[in-house]
Formats: structure tokens, C-alpha cells, sequence
């Protein structure tokens, strides 16, 4: 009953939806993928494990068999072989992950694809001497090609398939979505003309505005007003940058007057948008609500640096600091000016849905196996 439910969920949102469906049509494609991936895995196993080279010895030539044992002790300069500690009353171990068999060099190589932890296991294979000796500090540098070709070949190239495939899988699945979306977007584009064309024929809405408000709007539709902003916004950000540790009074009291008339000089814009565009009008654009999250902002940190100063009202320091650094955020109002990082931020905020979508169908599943490990776990 939990799997319908998760599963009239994921039916009902289309972006969950895409998502699913991309990952169960990748399915068939990873599989080949992971075949192929297993045949490396098997392939660098036995090469770690079985002899490379033809010697009178049957073990100087193994790889890696037998050779990841180190003496554990207090002191092991002086010890060269197993038989040198065990008569020193040390411990002849092995490490954790080794090649003594093709089971453990699998463990190892997983270990390594992961590429968590992985500089261990390469050291200890350079460190490697032979069976029952002693490691020695990079005694075979050349063992590096063996880690470097696996690192290369499965960890950067074979697993990096899987995301191919996967993207793949998205664009198909996302050009079958497309045709309906089209559909909606035809739609929506009939019912926006028709809305233009009745506004058409409507009066414009500062239409009815007095002589003044008329001439406040003209001055808020002109471009050299966002000219002005945008070099008033430049001074400000360098005089942000000229603060510095133990500057002298003279400079805080010329920033804190900067700041004042920044501050006044975008309530100032903020007040004549009010007035021109209306309350709604005003914030049907989203700019214009970032500007005013600013000039809020502003006001509230000058408001309690002077609370502070007066030592009206107890108030923790640290919102005093927090509400300084908050300043930084007038430079947000740049964007508006930049056609080109507007471009990338809408660019971002198209993209977020998707990412919502991926993050909410992990969720789901953090949730399944959540819930399986309650059930399995929970008693232990």
C-alpha cells in the first residue's frame, strides 16, 4: 500500500514523473554498463592477484598475493621479514583491504573506484616487497601504472557512462513530454494575445494620472535613471570595499555618512516606483521586491547600529554585525542592469524545478529505505 502511495504521488507531479521514467528506461543501458564495468573490475582483479612475470620463484612474481603484510610493533626499522618479527614478538598482519584472493582485490578495487580512501591502498602497493617481507617506502614506483590505468579506465571513463546514459534517457524521455507541454503552451499563448488585445483597447493605466504622478512615472521609465542607479550602486560597493581592520575614525565616519545617503538615495527610487507603477504594479516585477527586500534591509541595519550607539534597548551585538554584512546585498541590484547575468540567473531559476524534482524523488527513496531499514533493523 505504501508503494501506490509513493507511486500516485510521483503519477501526479510531471517533473517527478520525467524523472522516474528516465531512470526506469535507463535501466536495460546501465545494465550493459555495469556488465561492462564488472568485466574491468574482474579483469584488474586477476591481474592483482594472479603472476605477471615467469620467475624460478612461485612467488617473486606475483602482483600483489601475499604482499600486503606489514609487521605491527613498536619498533620495525630492523625488521625485514615475518621470521625477524615474530622473534621480535610482534604481530604479522595484513591490511584490510588487500589482494590476497580474487574476492579481497575486488573489495579493493570497489575501494578505489569509489575514490574514497583510495592513496591507502595505492601506497601499499608501492610499499609491497614480497610474501612475507617486510614494506619498504616506495620500493616499486612502477606498481603506480597499475592503480593510474584502473583509476583512468573504470573510475573517470566506464562510470562516467552511467551519467551519459542517463542524460540520454532525459532528453528522450523529456521530447515525448514536450508535445503535450507545446500543446499547453499554445494554449496559454492564445489566452495571453487575447488578453493584449483586450488590453489594447483599454486606456493606458497612467492614464488618469495627475500632472506630478505623470512626471514621476516618465522619470521612472527613463533609462537614464537605471544609468544613475547603476553608478550609484558602483560607489557604493567601493566604498564597502575600503573597510578595513583598525581604520582610522576619520573613514568610519565617512563610510556611516556613505552608507546614510546610499541608503536615502534608494528609498528615494523606491518611493517614486511606488508612486509611479502603484502597489500592484510594482510588485508584479520581481526586481522591484529584491530592491525593496534591499532598502528594508538597509534601513533596518542603520536603524539598529543607532540602537547600539544610543544604548537605548539591550541588543545582541551579533545582529548588529549580521545586518552590516547584509549591505553586501545591494549588489544584487546589478543584475538588473547585466543583460548578460540575468540571462544566467534565469537560466538558474528555470533549472530549479528540475533539481526540486531530483531532490524530491531522492527523498522518496531515503524514505523507503528508511522505512525497510526500520523494519529490517529496528528490533537489533
Amino acid at each position: 500500500m505504501d508503494n501506490i502511495c509513493l507511486w500516485r504521488v510521483i503519477s501526479r507531479a510531471p517533473g517527478l514523473k520525467l524523472v522516474v521514467e528516465t531512470l526506469i528506461t535507463s535501466l536495460k543501458p546501465i545494465g550493459n554498463i555495469v556488465l561492462i564495468c564488472c568485466a574491468f573490475f574482474i579483469i584488474f582483479g586477476i591481474l592483482g592477484v594472479q603472476p605477471f612475470t615467469v620467475s624460478l620463484s612461485p612467488t617473486s612474481g606475483q602482483l600483489f598475493k601475499g604482499k600486503f603484510f606489514y609487521c605491527f610493533g613498536l619498533d620495525v626499522r630492523n625488521i625485514t621479514n615475518r621470521s625477524d618479527c615474530l622473534q621480535a614478538n610482534y604481530k604479522w598482519v595484513h591490511h584490510k583491504y588487500n589482494f590476497d584472493n580474487l574476492g579481497q582485490a575486488l573489495m579493493s578495487l570497489f575501494v578505489l573506484a569509489s575514490k574514497d580512501g583510495w592513496v591507502n591502498i595505492m601506497y601499499h602497493g608501492l610499499d609491497a616487497v614480497g610474501v612475507d617481507q617486510q614494506p619498504v617506502t616506495n620500493n616499486n614506483p612502477w606498481m603506480l601504472l597499475y592503480f593510474i590505468s584502473f583509476l583512468l579506465i573504470v573510475s573517470f571513463f566506464v562510470l562516467n557512462m552511467f551519467v551519459g546514459v542517463v542524460v540520454e534517457n532525459f532528453h528522450k524521455c523529456r521530447q515525448h513530454q514536450e508535445v503535450e507541454e507545446a500543446k499547453r503552451r499554445e494554449e496559454k499563448r492564445q489566452r495571453r494575445m487575447e488578453k493584449k488585445r483586450r488590453n489594447a483597447q483599454k486606456l493606458p493605466y497612467y492614464s488618469s494620472y495627475s500632472r506630478v504622478r505623470l512626471m514621476v512615472h516618465t522619470l521612472c521609465t527613463n533609462h537614464w535613471l537605471d544609468l544613475i542607479i547603476t553608478f550609484i550602486i558602483c560607489f557604493n560597493v567601493i566604498t564597502m570595499s575600503l573597510e578595513h581592520y583598525s581604520q582610522p575614525r576619520s573613514l568610519d565616519l565617512v563610510l556611516k555618512y556613505c552608507n546614510y545617503f546610499f541608503t536615502s538615495t534608494f528609498v528615494l527610487e523606491s518611493i517614486l516606483k511606488l508612486i509611479a507603477f502603484g502597489f500592484r504594479g510594482f510588485f508584479k516585477e520581481r526586481w522591484n521586491q529584491l530592491d525593496l527586500a534591499i532598502v528594508l534591509l538597509s534601513v533596518m541595519g542603520i536603524t539598529l547600529e543607532e540602537i547600539e550607539i544610543s544604548s537605548a534597548l539591550p541588543i545582541n551585538p551579533t545582529i548588529i554585525r549580521i545586518m552590516r554584512v547584509l549591505r553586501i546585498a545591494r549588489v544584487l541590484k546589478l543584475l538588473k542592469m547585466a543583460t548578460g547575468m540575468r540571462a544566467l540567473l534565469d537560466t538558474v531559476v528555470q533549472a530549479l524545478p528540475q533539481v526540486g524534482n531530483l531532490g524530491l524523488l531522492f527523498m522518496l527513496l531515503f524514505f523507503i529505505y528508511a522505512a525497510l531499514g526500520v523494519e529490517l533493523f529496528g528490533e537489533l
